[in-house]
């Protein structure tokens, strides 16, 4: 158990402050991918041109993720010490979690860079030019993006899948709430990871649905800090 004064109003506060940024980032997320915009169809130069129209809204949805990914290991930086001080035989998978969701946000923050903002640039550059040379480069630059995205997200995901699998393992060790909590986010860990390891060639269309287990565990984790469940180490 942790030394911490459990009469002192900073354990509660911090709770609910750790909570609230939980849900904070889990409707930021969830907003942020239905806000995200979609291919349009047409000839190459068509969505050429409105990719290149679309940088102002590309750019506000992909840098509120980069934002919310830094706020989100915050939250897991505050949320692992936490777990560390309460229970010490934790300390390795709470750390093995905590590096590993680090990798992944980098490599879904490259991921966004690219998809957000190069891409969009690219397009409005070649798009203002309209000449068929132009368009034979713009292509070959955006088809090189696109296979850096189609590499950097799914490797970003599955390294958060392998780190919510981790936090996970720790809390199925506890009982009633923190149990439940814990078994839901390996359920979702092992699957986003089957999904996302199995089917590459369909982790576009798959992608979302990965977020959104994600998305819902991290509301998990809001509830669970919130609930004074006595099986909760966090006990006041």
């Amino acid at each position: 158990m942790m030394n911490e004064d459990s009469t002192s109003i900073r354990g509660p506060v911090a709770r609910r402050g750790l909570a609230a940024g939980f849900a904070v980032c889990a409707v930021a997320t969830g907003t942020l991918l239905a806000s995200h915009p979609s291919g349009g169809g047409g000839s190459f130069a068509e969505r050429l041109k409105a990719e290149g129209a679309n940088q102002v809204s590309d750019a506000f949805v992909h840098g509120g993720f980069i934002v919310t990914l830094c706020a989100l290991m915050v939250c897991f930086a505050i949320w692992s010490r936490m777990l560390v001080r309460m229970l010490d035989w934790a300390r390795v998978p709470v750390i093995v979690a905590m590096v590993t969701f680090c990798v992944g946000c980098g490599g879904l923050m490259a991921s966004m860079v690219v998809d957000g903002f190069a891409s969009p640039a690219i397009a409005a550059r070649f798009a203002a030019a309209g000449d068929p040379d132009s368009l034979a480069n713009a292509k070959v630059l955006l088809i090189f993006c696109g296979t850096l995205i189609r590499i950097l997200m799914p490797l970003g995901l599955a390294m958060q899948a392998a780190a919510m699998l981790s936090w996970s393992w720790v809390l199925v060790n506890a009982a009633g709430w923190s149990r439940a909590v814990g078994v839901f986010g390996a359920v979702c860990a092992i699957a986003s990871l089957i999904l996302l390891l199995a089917f590459t060639d369909l982790s576009a269309r798959l992608l979302p649905a990965v977020i959104l287990m994600q998305v819902i565990w991290y509301c998990g984790l809001a509830a669970l800090l919130v609930r004074r469940c006595a099986s909760f180490p966090m006990s006041d």
